[in-house]
């Protein structure tokens, strides 16, 4: 087993572990919560260096109780320089929610760019994000496991639909 293949199975070991206490929470889930939110995600990839993205895609918050969830995702990056390609980012993050702040860790394929930064067909992720309403704004962290490196990204998620339940006065 390569190096890479055991971050990928720490990762999804770890994914797994923090699943087992879904049942349990989820049973406590407040009122405001639900178990499936959408968001259009409008990102900004590889703040610092050279290629540069903007990350365009559907996610989906999929609520495993008050403080867990599981957001997978799809992004078309739209690469800036050195050439107009278009590259399509499936990936899935595991969040911890608590109040508005959420941090989580995941993975996404690894784009051709990488590919003599980064080993094995994903990358490591990383986020911190702060939710406000039905937007949330995230800061991610690709880490490039070849060259240990990692690519900033920054990205705004808008919710589609109502967060909140209808009140029946409405």
């Amino acid at each position: 087993m390569t190096r890479a293949n055991r971050v990928i199975f720490a990762i999804a070991a770890a994914g797994f572990l923090a699943l087992a206490p879904a049942l349990p929470a989820r049973a406590q889930a407040r009122f405001d919560t639900r178990p499936v939110t959408f968001l259009v995600d409008l990102g900004y990839v590889n703040l610092a260096d050279y290629p540069k993205w903007i990350a365009l895609g559907p996610e989906v918050e999929l609520r495993l109780g008050r403080f867990l969830s599981l957001n997978p995702e799809a992004s078309i990056w739209l690469r800036q320089s050195r050439g107009g390609t278009v590259q399509f980012v499936p990936g899935a993050t595991a969040n911890v929610h608590i109040g508005r702040f959420s941090i989580g860790g995941g993975a996404v394929r690894r784009v051709s760019d990488w590919s003599e930064s980064a080993g094995g067909a994903l990358v490591p992720k990383f986020q911190v994000g702060l939710r406000s309403g039905p937007t949330r704004l995230t800061l991610a962290g690709y880490y490039l496991n070849v060259t240990n490196d990692v690519v900033l990204s920054l990205t705004v998620g808008i919710g589609v639909g109502r967060r909140e339940p209808r009140d029946p006065d409405d």
